[in-house]
């Protein structure tokens, strides 16, 4: 029988927005890094979680940004797994 490994993708759930001042290229990016999911996002995270092909996954892979981590929790508690957490999956910074 053939081995198969299947990659899913997962974008995070529903996140905050929080249209405030004008900030700085920098001062952005740390603001993008840290944005929250919303409670309706969190409930839809968790709702992901119960999906039959997400169950008895053996490895969780996460960029640093909260609202990925926050929505790989429950996948992960679902797993019993750890999240990896890689920097290399977060948004690219072009200048």
């Amino acid at each position: 029988m053939d081995n198969f490994t299947f990659l899913y993708l997962i974008r995070h759930s529903i996140q905050l927005n929080d249209f405030g001042k004008t900030l700085t290229e920098e001062d952005a990016q740390i603001k993008n890094e840290k944005i929250i999911l919303t409670c309706e996002g969190e409930r839809k995270a968790e709702e992901l979680s119960k999906i039959d092909d997400l169950l008895n996954i053996s490895e969780l892979w996460s960029s640093s940004y909260v609202r990925a981590i926050s929505t790989a929790k429950y996948i992960s508690q679902k797993n019993n797994i750890k999240i990896n957490i890689d920097k290399a999956f977060n948004e690219r910074k072009l200048r």
